[in-house]
């Protein structure tokens, strides 16, 4: 970036981790129909700056990358759960594009690292635009008092602007809201509208919205029809190819009570494609043939969906609102990856969430309320790094031979505890795995 020096990308922790689906959610379709967890790697990426020759911490985000081991509906999924930052970028300047330089090298960041996701497989991201308030730190400890705090409208155009930089660059192929990608019905639309079609993600808004009002699903009240919904129970009856209206019935007003829930803040829910999806099916285009409309844009059908398409009637082909026969044209689509980065895993008890990072400063005071308080953090959050202590003696340990807990942010432990305790240790199941051993400084980049 010209003009700007001593700026250092870091991730900080890559940790393997396994989300446990809550037990409602879980139970509310039957016959094991959704899965129980999602495996992801949570990774911890921060921006470091040199200040009068000493590092600060500027920037911090957090992200939960759903694999191509993941099952759907997470599959081939990004979350950018968390973003904070603290207003010590240097100089204060604007660049050649009239926005502040800072927020130039943010977005530069995130879109960076959605190029980097799209490469090595993934096909979507989602972001939840929630906007913090003063007494609410997301991940740096005690902002500045100086420092304006944006409200939801101005959240929403930060996100809209990188979204328009990353469209212009070919990173992103379209851009959506969660709500109108899988909780409204369109014409062109042939799925089926589930709350199982939805990525389900750590703290995510709709998740805990959903166990919420599947506590109510008790009450006789909210098992009566709505008016509102007449429309989504024509889907339902659409839908009943096995004879399961009544669960087809009781999945639809759960999509009626969060499309409820989410449509007056629709707009905070942004999805991402990064990859082509098809209109029909609402599946991503992974490998094989394509096919897209020569008079539509954006408008892509994947192999199957196609062929059903030909053999529809005339009145139910695409497109649906004109009498004009629209042609389709046939494109070879390379496979996409598997999706591994191929780094090995970084662990750390105090990075690897974003809770545990924050009470970890809040009770060591690492304070970024002044530049001076924010180079002492810094200067201790990098000495943290290197730190790594068993979780049950206490003891410094060799990162390459600890065992961890997939599903425990931070819990580590040691070979020789292990050894001796073995499984007793921990209520979950250890694993062992390859653990990068970070050198005694910041890399430059």
């Amino acid at each position: 970036v010209p003009g700007v020096e001593g700026l250092t990308v870091r991730v900080v922790s890559s940790a393997a981790r396994v989300l446990q689906v809550q037990p409602r959610f879980r139970d509310f379709f039957k016959d094991g129909k959704y899965p129980g967890e999602f495996p992801y790697k949570s990774k911890a990426i921060l921006l470091f700056q040199k200040n009068e020759g000493v590092d600060v911490c500027l920037f911090a985000m957090y992200v939960q990358e759903y694999g191509s081991d993941s099952p759907l509906p997470n599959r081939r999924h990004v979350y950018l759960a968390y973003i904070d930052s603290v207003k010590y970028f240097r100089p204060e300047i604007k660049s050649a594009s009239g926005e502040a330089l800072r927020t130039f090298v943010y977005h530069e960041i995130l879109i960076g690292y959605l190029d980097y996701c799209k490469k090595i497989g993934f096909v979507s991201c989602s972001i939840w635009a929630c906007p913090s308030t003063k007494r609410d730190d997301y991940v740096l400890y005690c902002h500045p008092t100086s420092q304006k705090m944006p409200k939801s409208d101005k959240l929403r155009s930060w996100y809209q602007n990188l979204i328009k930089k990353a469209v212009k660059d070919g990173v992103v192929v379209e851009r959506n809201t969660l709500y109108d990608f899988f909780l409204q019905p369109t014409s062109d639309r042939k799925a089926s509208i589930s709350a199982a079609c939805l990525p389900y993600c750590e703290n995510d808004f709709w998740p805990g919205e959903a166990e919420r009002l599947l506590e109510k699903k008790d009450d006789n009240t909210s098992q009566k029809k709505e008016p509102q919904v007449g429309r989504l129970m024509r889907v339902a009856k659409r839908d009943d190819r096995k004879g399961n209206l009544e669960d087809n019935l009781e999945d639809i007003l759960l999509v009626h009570k969060l499309g409820e829930k989410m449509r007056t803040m629709k707009e905070d829910f942004i999805m991402l494609c990064l990859q082509r999806f098809c209109k029909h099916c609402q599946q991503p285009i992974v490998s094989g043939k394509s096919w897209v409309c020569t008079c539509c844009k954006n408008f892509h059908l994947c192999d199957q969906c196609h062929a059903e398409e030909l053999s529809a009637p005339l009145k139910d082909r695409h497109p649906a609102t004109t009498k004009q026969k629209h042609a389709f044209q046939r494109i070879e689509e390379e496979p996409l990856p598997e999706t591994d980065d191929g780094d090995p895993t970084m662990e750390s008890k105090y990075f690897d969430s974003r809770i545990d990072f924050l009470k970890h400063c809040q009770d060591n005071q690492y304070q970024f309320d002044t530049l001076r308080r924010a180079k002492h953090s810094t200067m201790m959050i990098l000495y943290h790094l290197h730190d790594s202590a068993c979780s049950a003696c206490h003891q410094a340990m060799d990162q390459r031979f600890a065992w961890r807990c997939l599903v425990c942010a931070g819990c580590n432990f040691c070979d020789s505890c292990y050894k001796q305790d073995g499984e007793k240790l921990h209520i979950h199941k250890l694993k062992q795995t390859e653990q990068q051993v970070l050198p005694n400084y910041t890399l430059q980049v």
